[in-house]
């Protein structure tokens, strides 16, 4: 006798859903609220896409002297736990003002979830969302976009405009 495998009668949508404190990101939020209000089989996974460490903190030009090699090196690891604590700071009110938001809405509190990308990774931005989709099991990702000149599109465009030219497998929502 073959088994026949059972369908769920409702799958759990898991959204991963890009917040970063600009207007579009808020007005996401908001549409996402009043979408998603007291539904019980959602999950909400906020990230934030951390700024890259800056190319001169990198690594140091060095000096051929072991002595001012040490001292150089400490200055920079210095200053790179410098950039680190103001960068790791900056997504916690972002992140908590978008779960309040989504909270007064109606998204019960266990439904959200947040994480937030290291500033060392190497991705794109784009690669480094979809990468974490694929972590959070999330088969939908929600980013928002505001308007622009076809100026600054030149150079990849924005992360939405990257997202859906490379998505593949993933259902994007592109609020604007």
């Amino acid at each position: 006798m073959k088994k026949v495998a059972r369908r769920r009668s409702a799958s759990e949508l898991r959204l991963l859903v890009v917040v970063d404190g600009s207007e579009a990101s808020k007005r996401v939020i908001r549409y996402l609220g009043s979408f998603l209000a007291r539904r019980d089989r959602v999950a909400v996974h906020l990230t934030y896409i951390a700024s890259r460490l800056p190319a001169a903190l990198l690594e140091s030009g060095g000096s051929e002297i072991p002595q001012r090699e040490e001292q150089i090196e400490a200055e920079l690891r210095s200053a790179q736990r410098r950039w680190m604590s103001i960068a790791d700071a900056k997504p916690e009110p972002i992140l908590r003002a978008a779960c309040a938001t989504l909270q007064r809405a109606g998204v019960a509190a266990a439904r959200i979830h947040s994480c937030v990308s290291s500033p060392l990774d190497v991705r794109t931005a784009a690669d480094e969302v979809l990468m974490l989709a694929r972590d959070q099991q999330c088969g939908t990702v929600v980013v928002g976009h505001r308007a622009h000149s076809w100026l600054r599109g030149f150079g990849g465009g924005h992360l939405a405009e990257q997202l859906v030219r490379s998505a593949k497998g993933f259902a994007v929502w592109v609020i604007d």
